[in-house]
């Protein structure tokens, strides 16, 4: 029998959960209302579509590519300070936003600023999760972005009930006030080390959860730290560059870039799938878009805690949900009646909610099982930049295709190629390593 210190799986971890909810409502859910805030000042600005659409790629270059550094960060100043930041960040920048008179400047301010700090606060909050939980991982994640949800429900609502009542300067500047209140939550996220638990077990590494503090570990990493002498050596150790080394997390990463491009197309493009393809009226397709976000908070409460008790993969379980992605979209691609769209609208939010939900999970569930939760920030980090990546380029080939064929059912049989190529990698890493 040995003492060993792991996390309380619960305890003050809810309210690490709480903080990060009430982080994601204030700060995730406004990309939601970008449009609904910004676009009658950008067109009174002369800039239309290609100018909002230009202002949100830069937003999301900035969101993604934010992972080169977001991983060193939190590593040196931990997951509290990181998401302290990043929502002061989104809130000074919206804030910039409403004195603003020129695209360069919301650019500056809304893109590159916003941008950054969403980076910051997408992977310390995951990270001051992932650190209180180790049975619990997915119903804390699931609770947390439950928050997103709701602030995706009610900021579309409090925006369009400023802008009829205030400018858009005064309607944005309040918006950005707002956003300062993610930095409550991130005060809520304690270290973990604050909050372990003593126990009595036999238990070997095995069962350690993650991101548990192993010294013998820490001090051979120190160690090894300080050995490097040239300025490259040093990067590479705070980078973790190593992990680029190891082809199954290429290929994790790869999949996880190619299925949230195929989400984030599909979101882009289900709106005018309902409106051109489908022939819905602005109404009904509002209908079906209410009923997909409803589905995915529901389930994004919900389904975590049934992944946590079946103790299923985080990958496996991505997987499924991918394929069930597949299925819904090829047959929502032939619907052409309403309440058929509503119901696969439906299945869609429920399967979309469980990749969400095990995106990032999937990423720890991998460095768990190698031994190197040190990796984690910046493993997160490097997914991140994966992802930006594959939306510039595939997206925007996405984007063509649609224009090309003048084809919205298409686009999103298009989209599918994405998923399926994510299904056939991955089955083909588990068959090759059970075959070894």
């Amino acid at each position: 029998m040995r003492v060993s210190r792991v996390p309380p799986d619960g305890g003050y971890g809810w309210v690490v959960v709480a903080g990060c909810a009430l982080v994601n409502v204030f700060n995730q859910s406004l990309v939601s209302v970008f449009g609904l805030m910004f676009a009658d000042y950008l067109a009174g600005l002369g800039e239309h579509a290609f100018g909002a659409a230009l202002v949100m790629n830069v937003c999301n270059i900035s969101l993604n590519f934010s992972g080169l550094i977001t991983g060193p960060i939190i590593k040196q100043f931990k997951p509290r300070k990181a998401a302290i930041l990043g929502s002061v960040l989104t809130g000074s920048a919206l804030t910039l936003c409403s004195c603003s008179t020129k695209l360069w400047q919301i650019l500056l301010s809304y893109s590159v600023t916003f941008g950054f700090g969403l980076g910051l606060i997408q992977s310390s909050t995951f990270v001051a999760l992932n650190s209180f939980f180790r049975n619990r991982k997915g119903r804390a994640v699931g609770f947390a972005l439950a928050g997103t949800g709701v602030g995706q429900i009610l900021m579309p609502l409090l925006v369009q009930y400023l802008l009829s009542n205030f400018n858009f300067r005064d309607t944005t500047l309040i918006i950005g006030g707002l956003a300062f209140n993610g930095v409550v939550g991130a005060c809520l996220l304690q270290p973990v080390e604050w909050h372990m638990k003593d126990r009595l077990s036999e238990e070997d590494r095995e069962s350690q959860p993650l991101l548990a503090i192993d010294k013998s570990t820490q001090q051979s990493n120190a160690s090894s730290c300080t050995k490097p002498s040239c300025g490259w050596a040093k990067l590479a150790a705070l980078m973790d560059f190593a992990i680029l080394k190891q082809v199954s997390f290429l290929n994790l990463i790869v999949g996880l870039g190619l299925a949230y491009t195929a989400s984030t197309s599909f979101s882009l493009f289900f709106p005018y799938f309902l409106q051109k393809s489908a022939n819905l009226t602005m109404l009904e397709a509002a209908n079906c878009m209410s009923v997909l976000s409803t589905t995915d908070l529901i389930t994004r409460i919900t389904v975590p805690a049934f992944v946590d008790k079946m103790q299923f993969s985080h990958r496996t379980t991505f997987l499924m949900a991918g394929i069930c992605l597949v299925v819904a979209r090829s047959v929502m691609a032939e619907m052409r009646s309403l309440i058929p769209l509503m119901i696969t609208s439906a299945f869609y939010g429920i399967f979309r909610s469980i990749t969400i939900v095990n995106q990032n999970l999937t990423v720890a569930e991998y460095c768990s099982e190698r031994r190197i939760e040190k990796m984690l920030p910046n493993a997160l980090g490097f997914n991140m930049v994966t992802k930006g990546i594959l939306v510039m380029s595939l997206g925007q080939i996405l984007g063509w295709f649609a224009d090309f064929t003048g084809s919205y059912s298409l686009n999103l049989h298009a989209q599918n190629l994405l998923l399926v190529t994510t299904c056939v990698l991955w089955l083909c890493e588990m068959y090759f390593k059970d075959d070894t």
